[in-house]
């Protein structure tokens, strides 16, 4: 996915969100439901950063 902030553009990518039904369900306003358990995958943050146009590392 391409953005931009103040003028610079940069790229960016959504995590992989995994949904494991746990048998479990749930009534919420008279519907009923199938309960679902989520994991995110952590992403990769980049060793270099940059912040007012100074780069410094983790």
């Amino acid at each position: 996915m391409q953005l931009s902030f103040l003028g610079k553009s940069y790229s960016t990518s959504t995590p992989a969100i995994d949904a494991t039904i746990t048998g479990e369900t749930a009534t919420f306003m008279g519907c009923s439901y199938a309960r679902k358990q989520f994991t995110v995958v952590k992403r990769q943050q980049p060793a270099e950063l940059t912040y007012r146009g100074v780069r410094y590392a983790r």
